[in-house]
């Protein structure tokens, strides 16, 4: 969904910042970005990639993309990874950080008319709720929070969890192909 989103913004000429922490499959990308009807070399030129390795180096990152020129979306796939990491080591600082980066990207989308998605990954309680790792300040600051969900080899559902104008539990299914999702 990342990449795709990512493809559909850099397509129109507007720079898209990828901020990965997932080690995205440079095939893969290539394979989204070169679908029929898709110019490949100039959707992969206004795609920016940032690979930071340390909460700190995510959060710079954070700050260095919203300085781009002709930005319309930033990506941040995975925006806790490191943050577990940084947990055991200093837990104030890591869910400080994490706030930081969130308020940041919220207040500057709205100022500058981009738009933000984050990935998360998530855990589940004792009673089986599935929440996200950075807990309710992630839940408090995502305008739109959906969970998806396998149904079968290359089918995914999306479930909104929360959204401003559509209704809780709404889904569809979906597929994964080689140039993205349909």
């Amino acid at each position: 969904m990342c990449l795709q989103a990512s493809r559909e913004v850099a397509s129109t000429g507007s720079k898209v910042a990828f901020i990965d922490t997932e080690g995205v499959s440079a095939e893969r990308l290539r394979q989204i970005c070169g679908a029929p009807g898709y110019d490949q070399q100039k959707v992969l030129s206004n795609i920016l990639f940032f690979s930071p390795h340390s909460l700190e180096e995510q959060e710079q990152m954070v700050q260095n993309a919203l300085k781009l020129k002709n930005l319309k979306l930033i990506v941040v796939d995975t925006i806790n990874l490191l943050y577990r990491m940084k947990l055991e080591e200093d837990e104030e600082g890591a869910t400080r950080s994490i706030v930081r980066q969130l308020t940041s990207l919220q207040i500057a989308a709205r100022k500058n008319s981009f738009y933000v998605i984050t990935t998360g990954q998530v855990y589940s309680t004792e009673d089986g709720d599935v929440k996200p790792f950075a807990g309710r300040g992630m839940e408090h600051m995502a305008k739109t929070i959906i969970k998806l969900e396998r149904v079968k080899e290359g089918k995914r559902r999306a479930v909104i969890i929360k959204h401003r104008s559509q209704p809780e539990g709404k889904s569809a299914v979906f597929g994964i192909t080689e140039h993205g999702i349909e």
